[in-house]
């Protein structure tokens, strides 16, 4: 049986371990720490979501995850919405680029904001000042969209949205207070929109909101 290994603190597993159980995919979710020599034998640059085969083939990096998982359901419909139509290649790229975007920068700089340190090594509040600076230049780019379309890059959910909305998480639960919330209605209006999609309900239903802002501590995990 493939296997897809994640861990409950990452971010970036979540969208991947939704979906496996949204299509109810004959995939087997393990959490890393739960087979550690396994994982690092197979995935030996420590990072999740990977999806492990039974021919020993492996696939890691969370756009290709997911991106095979989607095409895995067999739901022409859905894949086209999820991933984009090749009709439309506006709109495709537009998910490929929020996707990329959402998983990189955008969720770097958030995680250098939202939290004390990164294993173990503090950050200063001159970086985390920084980050900030960079994080209200990146929120137009959402709020730009999100003022024209119910979803980043039209009226349907697509990865973008999964994507974006599992690292806008990261936000909620740490830095993101009610004042934050005022300033961002169109953000929270969306993001609740999307974590309680068919899709990501699994993982976020009983999500709870941070009630005042403050900063995370990063757990160090067994091959660190």
């Amino acid at each position: 049986m493939t296997t897809l290994f994640t861990h409950d603190e990452y971010i970036r597993p979540i969208v991947a371990e939704c979906l496996v159980k949204y299509f109810n995919l004959d995939i087997r979710i393990i959490d890393t720490t739960d087979d550690v020599d396994n994982f690092l034998y197979h995935f030996p640059i420590r990072t999740v979501p990977g999806l492990l085969f039974e021919d020993g083939t492996v696939l890691f990096e969370q756009m290709a995850v997911i991106n095979y998982i989607i095409y895995k359901s067999m739901k022409t419909d859905e894949i086209n919405q999820l991933l984009g139509n090749d009709e439309y290649p506006l709109v495709k790229s537009e998910i490929i680029m929020f996707c990329s975007f959402c998983t990189s920068d955008f969720f770097n700089t958030l995680v250098t904001f939202c939290l004390k340190d990164i294993k173990s090594v503090p950050i200063t509040e001159e970086i985390a000042s920084n980050a900030s600076r960079k994080l209200d230049a990146m929120y137009p780019l959402f709020e730009n969209k999100l003022s024209k379309h119910k979803f980043l890059t039209g009226d349907h959910i697509t990865i973008a949205d999964l994507i974006a909305a599992a690292s806008f998480s990261k936000g909620f639960v740490s830095m993101f207070d009610s004042k934050w919330i005022s300033e961002h209605p169109l953000i929270y209006n969306w993001f609740l929109e999307v974590i309680h999609s068919k899709y990501m309900s699994y993982r976020f239903e009983n999500f709870k909101f941070t009630e005042k802002a403050h900063k995370l501590t990063h757990r160090m995990l067994p091959w660190f």
